[in-house]
C-alpha cells in the first residue's frame, strides 16, 4: 500500500526546524527514522531588546565626550551652543544639549536622562528619537524666544523636563489597564523622585538656570504624548 501523507523534504526540514535529515530511515516505506520535531524558540530576544536602549547610551555618551574634549583642549565649545535671539545660532537647537557649563551640570543631567530615556526606549528606538526631537525643538526654540538677548543656552535638561512631561500624560492615553497601571506606577515614581525640582526648576529663577527651557521642553514633552498616542476620532454616521 503506498503511502499519501504530505512530507517535508530535507530542505524544507532544515528551514522550518533548524536541522537536516540526513537518515533517509527504511527505503520500503519512505519513512524517515529521524522525524523532524519543532521546538518553540519563546526565548526573548535579548539584543534586539538591549538596541532599543542603545540611543539613550548613544547620547549620553556623545555628551561626556564632547563635555571632555571641551575641559581638554583651550576651546570654548559653548560658544556654539544656541545663542537667544541670534538667529545665526539655531543650529544650537542640535548642539546646545549636548553642550553643558560644566561636569557638575554634565552630572546633574545624567542619571535623570538616563533614568526616564530608558522607561522612553522601550517603547522603542523611534519613539525614543521623536519625543527627544520633539522636546529639544520646543525647550530650544520657546528659551530663544524668551530669554534676553546674547544669552547663551547649554544643557540636556530641557529634554529631561520633556521626557518628565511625556512619561506625565502617557498614563491617559492608553485603554489597556495593565499598561495604565504600569505607567501610573513610573509616573508616581518619576513624581516622588524628581517632582519638586522639576516644578521648581520651571518657574522664574533670579540665577542662570534657564527656567524658561525647562518650561517650554516639559510643554513639549506633553504635546509628544498627544501628538503620539492621541486616539482617532471616531467618524460620525451620516
Amino acid at each position: 500500500m503506498t503511502d499519501h501523507s504530505p512530507r517535508f523534504s530535507a530542505e524544507e526540514s532544515r528551514l522550518l526546524f533548524g536541522s537536516d535529515s540526513t537518515d533517509s530511515g527504511d527505503p520500503r516505506t519512505g519513512r524517515s527514522a529521524n522525524l523532524p520535531v519543532a521546538h518553540l524558540n519563546t526565548a526573548v530576544d535579548r539584543p534586539h531588546l538591549l538596541s532599543r536602549f542603545a540611543p539613550v547610551l548613544i547620547v549620553l555618551a556623545v555628551m561626556w565626550v564632547v563635555e571632555i574634549v571641551d575641559a581638554i583642549l583651550p576651546l570654548d565649545l559653548d560658544a556654539f551652543s544656541l545663542q537667544s535671539w541670534n538667529p545665526l545660532s539655531l543650529y544650537g537647537l542640535i548642539t546646545s544639549p549636548l553642550l553643558h557649563s560644566g561636569f557638575g551640570h554634565l552630572l546633574a543631567n545624567t542619571f535623570p536622562f538616563f533614568v526616564l530615556g530608558i522607561v522612553i526606549a522601550f517603547e522603542g528606538r523611534r519613539r525614543f528619537w521623536t519625543v527627544t526631537g520633539m522636546t529639544a525643538l520646543s525647550s530650544g526654540l520657546g528659551a530663544w524666544l524668551t530669554t534676553l538677548p546674547g544669552q547663551h543656552i547649554v544643557g540636556a535638561s530641557g529634554i529631561v523636563f520633556g521626557f518628565f512631561g511625556y512619561l506625565a500624560l502617557r498614563t491617559w492615553f492608553t485603554d489597556d489597564l495593565l499598561r495604565k497601571i504600569i505607567y501610573f506606577a513610573i509616573g508616581l515614581f518619576i513624581f516622588v523622585t524628581y517632582g519638586a525640582s522639576m516644578i521648581f526648576g520651571m518657574l522664574p529663577q533670579t540665577n542662570d538656570i534657564s527656567w524658561q527651557g525647562h518650561l517650554f521642553g516639559f510643554a513639549g514633552g506633553i504635546f509628544a504624548a498627544w501628538w503620539l498616542h492621541r486616539r482617532p476620532e471616531t467618524q460620525k454616521p451620516a
